[in-house]
């Protein structure tokens, strides 16, 4: 509430928010990782934008495929496993080996209370590369879901909107997967 006035949280917790979140949190791990070089014993803000990032990306997927946000709390959480379990029963395409692995490497560290430390060695940088690849991957498989689930309840699909918002989507994707360091 904002002075005792009841917010309207729908909007927020959309599909479509929690796939901008997903994508926004993506490309801040992907922007502050080639601006700093901190080793991961001095700061794992990386490692924890981009696991935030992909909880956002799955829940985007469950919000799409009709789990209210109450479920999402109450039993999925920032359980980066749970979401991805629920999201494959409800037809999320099976990832590919990569994205299974840097889903499962984060997933321990991404707790319900906090995020936790990922151990390193000294002077050791995050592997950032994975973790930006899992969570675009799994956003570029969620658009046509997000997007007929924004028209359901936002407002009338006309084919060129849909279709624009689709591009845009595969746009703003395309450009931050290609910002994603190879491995050497």
């Amino acid at each position: 509430m904002v002075t005792g006035i009841p917010v309207d949280e729908s909007r927020r917790t959309a599909a479509l928010a929690l796939w901008r979140y997903g994508h926004d949190y993506l490309k801040a791990a992907q922007a502050l990782g080639e601006q700093d070089r901190v080793a991961c014993n001095e700061s794992q803000v990386l490692y924890h934008l981009a696991a935030q990032g992909i909880e956002f990306a799955l829940k985007s997927y469950l919000r799409a495929k009709g789990v209210p946000p109450a479920d999402l709390s109450a039993r999925v959480r920032h359980s980066l496993l749970e979401a991805l379990h629920e999201a494959l029963a409800r037809g999320l395409s099976q990832p590919p080996v990569e994205v299974m692995r840097a889903i499962q490497f984060i997933a321990p560290h991404h707790r319900n209370d906090q995020f936790r430390y990922v151990g390193a060695l000294y002077g050791e940088f995050p592997e950032l590369a994975p973790l930006l690849t899992a969570g675009t991957w799994i956003l570029s498989q969620i658009v046509e879901e997000v997007v007929a689930d924004y028209f359901a309840y936002y407002g009338r699909e006309s084919r060129l909107g849909g279709n624009d918002m689709r591009q845009r989507m595969r746009a703003d994707l395309s450009w931050s997967a290609s910002k994603i360091p190879t491995p050497q």
